[in-house]
């Protein structure tokens, strides 16, 4: 698919992937400052407080 056929086809159904990168951007901040955990269930902890609603 061409770029500018998805770009026409978010603006028709005003549907985009921005809460997908969204959470992206918050899980590799909290990666980059939590170097050092001592294990994943800790970083795993970490992001769901985060994501916690």
């Amino acid at each position: 698919m061409k770029t500018g056929k998805k770009i026409l086809n978010a603006f028709s159904t005003g549907m985009t992937n921005g809460q997908t990168e969204g959470f992206n951007k918050k899980i590799k901040a909290i990666k980059w400052v939590s170097y050092g955990y001592r294990n994943f269930e800790n970083f795993k902890s970490r992001i769901l407080m985060v994501f916690r609603t």
